[in-house]
């Protein structure tokens, strides 16, 4: 039974072989980049600022502060000192409290709410055996005394990023997808209110509504691709895709072959294992500059 989720698939999509590396192999850098846990820790301040919003503000950020980086402390982090690391608690915190006092009074019923469920066909209802979906909805917020939902997905971005994207995303449509189950004959008429909330880490932190809908096209599309990317996991077919998004992947001294910052990246042992599995794989890695020259 394979899994997927919304981000094993984004994975998949964006370069298979890190694909490969992370869900196949198990390698995993022995410290989290800074902005993988600031993006973290803001996600998780806002999330308890809206869902306890009838309580003290200061008192439930400052406590959710805490317990994050309680969890997340500077040996598992990739800060340089302790000290950068204090100032990036501070900036996290005040971006949080910035990003509610914009948001307002959201009437979130719940955050970070988990659906699972098998790959189902929205119109026959067959149920694929081999294939499970599972996610994580970040905040499920009321739009009308009748019961309706938007379901939410909260983004952390260093700029304004494109318009439209609540229009086109891939994860809101797996968790409307998901959220809509059990489907049934009026699963036709399923118009469902989507949104990505862009928190903008600018010098003057701003919120950005990226709004949308899903309906059975949407569910139909994300059937069709779940099951192609599924195929192809379990084919094996992995490769790279090199680009200039290989300068913020935590892979990159792996597949560039900079053995020095791989391990200590990824430490010893998980270097070993790469390069046992490419030789398994028999599979030659040539360094980038051996093949354009420079």
């Amino acid at each position: 039974m394979l899994t997927l989720s919304k981000t094993r698939i984004n994975t998949y999509l964006g370069c298979s072989e890190k694909y490969r590396l992370h869900y196949e192999l198990g390698l995993r850098p022995l410290k989290r980049a800074k902005s993988l846990v600031e993006g973290s820790a803001i996600h998780h301040q806002v999330q308890c600022g809206l869902l306890y919003r009838d309580s003290p503000p200061v008192d439930v950020l400052e406590h959710a502060s805490r317990s994050f980086w309680e969890e997340n402390t500077i040996e598992l982090c990739d800060y340089t000192d302790e000290g950068e690391y204090l100032k990036a608690q501070a900036r996290c915190l005040a971006e949080s409290k910035a990003f509610l006092e914009q948001l307002g009074p959201l009437p979130v019923s719940q955050v970070e709410l988990k659906l699972s469920s098998p790959l189902i066909h929205p119109i026959t209802l067959v149920e694929h055996p081999e294939i499970n979906q599972l996610g994580y909805i970040d905040l499920l917020i009321h739009t009308d005394t009748k019961g309706s939902f938007c379901i939410a997905d909260l983004k952390t971005a260093a700029k304004t990023p494109h318009e439209g994207l609540g229009r086109l995303a891939m994860e809101l449509t797996f968790y409307a997808y998901l959220y809509s189950q059990p489907f049934t004959p009026e699963t036709s008429q399923t118009n469902s209110p989507v949104a990505l909330i862009h928190l903008v880490r600018t010098k003057e932190p701003k919120v950005i509504w990226d709004e949308g809908r899903r309906s059975l096209p949407d569910f139909l599309e994300l059937y069709r691709l779940c099951r192609k990317v599924a195929a192809d996991i379990k084919a094996g077919h992995f490769w790279p895709c090199p680009g200039v998004h290989c300068g913020w992947c935590e892979y990159e001294s792996l597949c560039f072959m900079h053995d020095e910052k791989a391990v200590q990246t990824f430490g010893e042992r998980h270097w070993l294992l790469y390069h046992q599995d490419l030789k398994e794989r028999r599979v030659v890695k040539i360094p980038l500059k051996s093949v354009v020259g420079f």
